[in-house]
Parts: C-alpha cells; sequence; structure tokens
C-alpha cells in the first residue's frame, strides 16, 4: 500500500472512531506512523484527506451497482446490492453521519458530491426499471411508483446509521440487517412473484 493510501485508509478509521473534528492531521501521522511532513507531502490539509476520502467512496458506490452482463438480473442480485450498499455505509460511516456539515465546510466537496448523488439517485432509479424488465419487480410500475421506490429506498440507505446512533443503537450486523430488511420489506409489494420469494 502506498503512503498516501495508507494515510487516506489511516484517516477513514480514525474519522469512522472518532469523527472528524476532534481528529488533527497530526493524529493521522501519528496513527499511520509518519511525520506530519511526510502527511503533508501529499495532503495539504485534513479537507483534502476527507475529499480523496470521498473518492474512493463514490469509486465503491459506481462498482456497487453493476450488474451482471452475461444474464438477467434476479431477486439475489437485490438482495446483493441491498447487503453491499449497507456495508459501504458500516464501512465509511463518518460521512453519512456528518454529511451535511462537511458539505456546509467544503464547497469543492459540495460541488463534487452533489453531481455524484444526482448521477448515483438516477441509476439507482433506473436499477429499478432493469428489475422490472427482468421480471423481478413488476414490469408495469408507474412512473410515480419507481420515483417513490427509489425515494423510500434512497431514504432508508442514507438515513438508517443516523437513525441508530440517534437512538443509541449499536452499528452491529444485527442493526445491518435489520436495514437491509426494511429496504426489502420496501420492495416486497413491487415483486412480480412474490409468493415464490
Amino acid at each position: 500500500m502506498s503512503t498516501r493510501d495508507h494515510i487516506i485508509t489511516t484517516a477513514l478509521t480514525l474519522f469512522n472512531q472518532r469523527g472528524t473534528a476532534p481528529v488533527s492531521t497530526n493524529h493521522i501521522a501519528e496513527a499511520a506512523g509518519i511525520s506530519p511532513g511526510n502527511l503533508y507531502y501529499h495532503f495539504r490539509n485534513k479537507e483534502e484527506i476527507i475529499r480523496a476520502i470521498c473518492e474512493r467512496l463514490f469509486a465503491t458506490w459506481d462498482a456497487l451497482f453493476a450488474l451482471p452482463d452475461d444474464r438477467p438480473p434476479r431477486l439475489a442480485d437485490i438482495q446483493r446490492l441491498v447487503r453491499a450498499n449497507f456495508e459501504v455505509a458500516w464501512e465509511y460511516a463518518f460521512v453519512y453521519r456528518e454529511i451535511l456539515a462537511l458539505l456546509r465546510h467544503d464547497p469543492l466537496l459540495r460541488e463534487r458530491y452533489l453531481a455524484v448523488r444526482q448521477r448515483g439517485y438516477a441509476g439507482f432509479r433506473d436499477l429499478i426499471e432493469v428489475f422490472g424488465a427482468a421480471g423481478v419487480l413488476q414490469p408495469d410500475l408507474d412512473p410515480g411508483t419507481i420515483t417513490a421506490l427509489a425515494d423510500l429506498c434512497w431514504l432508508i440507505s442514507e438515513s438508517w446509521l443516523t437513525a441508530l446512533e440517534l437512538r443509541d443503537r449499536p452499528a452491529d450486523d444485527d442493526h445491518m440487517q435489520r436495514g437491509i430488511d426494511l429496504m426489502l420489506f420496501t420492495l416486497r409489494p413491487y415483486l412480480a412473484h412474490p409468493s415464490d420469494h
């Protein structure tokens, strides 16, 4: 692993554990086992490190929603996508917890994040249509229902971690599974053959 990647990985761990505010570049350098000067060779400040973490997250999102191109999508693909989505939220927990504050603080991150998320939401909506065309979801869903489903699934995936913390619940595997179950529960009435699953 390169020094730059090591800094990013170390910072992600610290931010997830403590939040971004109390973690300084000196803390990151110490945890990474490098000098502050070495850290500043790669990143001028903490904001640049946060942006680099977010770029890694964006690349993960892009890879996450790729479907197999050698067969039609199946219900198992929905289940895999939902689980993977929550696993990413756990891996980048601080971003989901602090996103509004991060975007207010950093206009460059805000511009980039909103562009990526707009593209991601459009892709999420497209996925619902793809699963409809493949016969996994009902194929004749009207555009309003597709938009409502996309909005509900989006809200669950974006907000579940924050909701747990507001209720002082641990972000553990059981609560991750509960979030997954909620999203699948939202989709269940729209499965093409609900009795088969």
